[in-house]
């Protein structure tokens, strides 16, 4: 696969002017005063303006050259990895869009938007400021991976948020996406990292 780093999205950015779009939509109304159907509206109207907007030619032609190495049907997963989600104290996995069995160049390019996008969802405006996020420093990088249907997948973290001496594996039938969305009860598994003993 690839990866569209957070230049490429400031590029598409600053390419169709947006950051002042993005600033007028969270400026409606301060964050404490806005329900929830107001982020709602304010979202999908940054959504639409990115689907709306073109991917700077450079990056495209990159993106498309890239997928020349892969047969036309290939599905892909388009996955999100915003600079804000994951820090020593929080984890947001599983806040922003990524998207699964895309194939054909058209779509892709399409749902590379749509992950742009969604570093501005309703989710992540609620969130805002647990992620400290702002039009000027938020970005967000986008991964290509050609899909791999595995029987059972997962989530490992090397240091355990509830124990730095152990390890944390967690997993699911099928895809991942369940798991990562809260939709599927995983598996879980504790090693010591010393060790990987299973406690």
């Amino acid at each position: 696969g690839f990866c569209l780093t957070t230049a490429a999205y400031s590029r598409f950015i600053d390419a169709n002017r947006l950051r002042g779009s993005i600033a007028i939509e969270l400026g409606r109304k301060r964050l404490e005063d806005m329900r929830w159907e107001e982020m709602w509206d304010s979202a999908l109207r940054i959504r639409n303006i990115f689907l709306k907007s073109a991917i700077p030619p450079d990056i495209k032609g990159a993106v498309l050259k890239a997928l020349k190495d892969y047969p036309s049907r290939t599905p892909f997963a388009v996955r999100s990895a915003s600079s804000s989600e994951d820090g020593s104290e929080t984890s947001y996995a599983g806040l922003h869009e990524s998207f699964l069995n895309v194939s054909g160049s058209g779509d892709i390019l399409e749902k590379i938007k749509l992950v742009w996008a969604s570093l501005w969802s309703d989710a992540a405006i609620s969130y805002s400021r647990e992620l400290s996020l702002d039009v000027e420093n938020s970005s967000m990088a986008v991964i290509v991976q050609e899909m791999i249907f595995g029987e059972k997948s997962g989530v490992a973290f090397s240091v355990s948020p509830r124990n730095e001496k152990e390890a944390v594996v967690e997993a699911v039938y099928g895809l991942n996406k369940g798991l990562v969305d809260g939709d599927i009860e995983s598996d879980q598994w504790a090693l010591g990292r010393k060790n990987g003993k299973i406690s």
